[in-house]
């Protein structure tokens, strides 16, 4: 279920999550879900929500940067071979554990990883080799199943294959709407189905998602980035550790 009643902070959490994704290309669902571990919504239910959103978000920021970005299809097409099963497995993980004590020390597992990779991301002297696209594709498909998040993997391996990251964005973002896609279909035919109820949320919150987003890829160009990451990463970080916490002060139930 999902209490109405934190509607208004989950409001507020998107616009920020979108913000954080149209400006630095990734970030708006492992955010989303940070967030939402701080409340008693149903965790599947509020991914599904996250997943519709992020359709909007993909296709906004697509759109948005369709004439500085540079596609490498090959890479795209090497990452998708690998979300094909890695997708439906995280979507298994959250439909089978997202209602367990599990699934958050998983979820906060996940966040703090997510945090230490972007203060820890290794700077790769030479370009990974394609093929491991493939792999990383299967990882970030389970994590996008799982936690709508794809980005630490799909990051490491595209960044390493571009010497200037702002040209990876529009990769990031195609490989982003391909397992969101992938895991919406994966839902409505093997999960628990997209309600009406879902798809109202959605519609009232899609005008601030696109403006969000277009204001942070905007700012991308004037701004930079480095406070604005701390802030995003120290939020991921702090959800993680509080929610590992939790699971262990509770005695793991």
């Amino acid at each position: 279920m999902l209490d109405l009643h934190y509607l208004w902070a989950f409001v507020l959490i998107v616009g920020f999550s979108a913000f954080a994704q149209g400006f630095m290309g990734l970030g708006f669902g492992i955010i989303v879900m940070a967030g939402v571990a701080f409340t008693p919504w149903d965790l599947e239910r509020a991914s599904v929500l996250t997943n519709i959103l992020l359709i909007i978000l993909n296709s906004t920021i697509i759109f948005a940067g369709r004439r500085d970005f540079r596609i490498d299809w090959k890479l795209v097409g090497l990452i998708i071979s690998g979300e094909i099963c890695g997708v439906p497995l995280g979507y298994w993980f959250i439909y089978a554990f997202g209602s367990r004590p599990v699934f958050r020390l998983a979820l906060g597992v996940v966040l703090v990883i997510f945090a230490a990779d972007r203060v820890f991301r290794p700077r790769l002297a030479k370009p990974l080799p394609a093929v491991l696209g493939i792999i990383a594709g299967v990882v970030a498909g389970f994590l996008a199943g799982a936690f709508t998040a794809a980005g630490p993997p799909l990051a490491l391996f595209i960044y390493s294959r571009h010497q200037i990251p702002s040209k990876a964005k529009g990769t990031l973002q195609v490989v982003f709407m391909t397992a969101t896609l992938w895991r919406l279909i994966t839902i409505i035919f093997f999960g628990k189905g997209v309600t009406l109820h879902l798809l109202g949320i959605s519609a009232m919150m899609m005008p601030g998602v696109i403006f969000f987003a277009v204001l942070g890829h905007y700012l991308t160009r004037r701004v930079s980035s480095a406070v604005f990451e701390k802030v995003v990463y120290t939020f991921i970080g702090s959800a993680g550790v509080l929610n590992i916490a939790r699971f262990f002060f509770n005695g793991g139930g």
